[in-house]
């Protein structure tokens, strides 16, 4: 890593230094392991609404997205891909452009796979704002019916909540 010159992550208007990912093997690894996987099922953490499922060879997530947007994922001769496989030492699958289906990440480490899932959700979430809005929608607001329904949602919200 270049002291001088971090690589930097801009998400959500605020940019981050990146650290390089430092794995540490410990003599008691197997000890370890086997106390953990009974919370494995515990959604204790955000990155758990992600169902990341445990196969023979490791983990594996799977993610929904348009098709138009893979190009993204795998920018300029699969470069944005390779690093992120590199980073969080994953497999991600994408389908040929023009195909329907969804990104299969494989890994290892469930952290890794979750650490990959959330770096494509990043990249997908930058590149639909970049879009260009295709539609615009107008209700009318004025007709009685919808005032009605209005008022009557606003006096269930008031029940429950107050």
């Amino acid at each position: 890593m270049e002291v001088l010159r971090p690589q930097l992550v801009k998400i959500d208007g605020r940019i981050y230094r990146k650290n390089p990912i430092q794995e540490q093997t410990y003599q008691h690894e197997e000890e370890e392991e086997d106390f953990y996987q009974g919370f494995m099922e515990c959604a204790e953490e955000p990155c758990d609404a992600y169902e990341v499922v445990q196969t023979q060879q490791g983990f594996r997530c799977t993610v929904k997205a348009p098709s138009l947007l893979y190009k993204h994922i795998v920018g300029k001769r699969g470069d944005t891909r390779k690093k992120l496989e590199m980073e969080t030492k994953t497999s991600i699958s994408i389908p040929k452009p023009g195909q329907e289906g969804e990104i299969v990440i494989t890994g290892q480490h469930r952290s890794g796979v979750i650490s990959a899932r959330t770096r494509i959700d990043v990249l997908l979430l930058t590149f639909r704002r970049k879009q260009p809005s295709t539609h615009f929608l107008s209700f009318f607001l004025n007709e009685a019916e919808v005032q009605e329904r209005f008022l009557k949602f606003q006096e269930e919200v008031l029940e429950k909540c107050s």
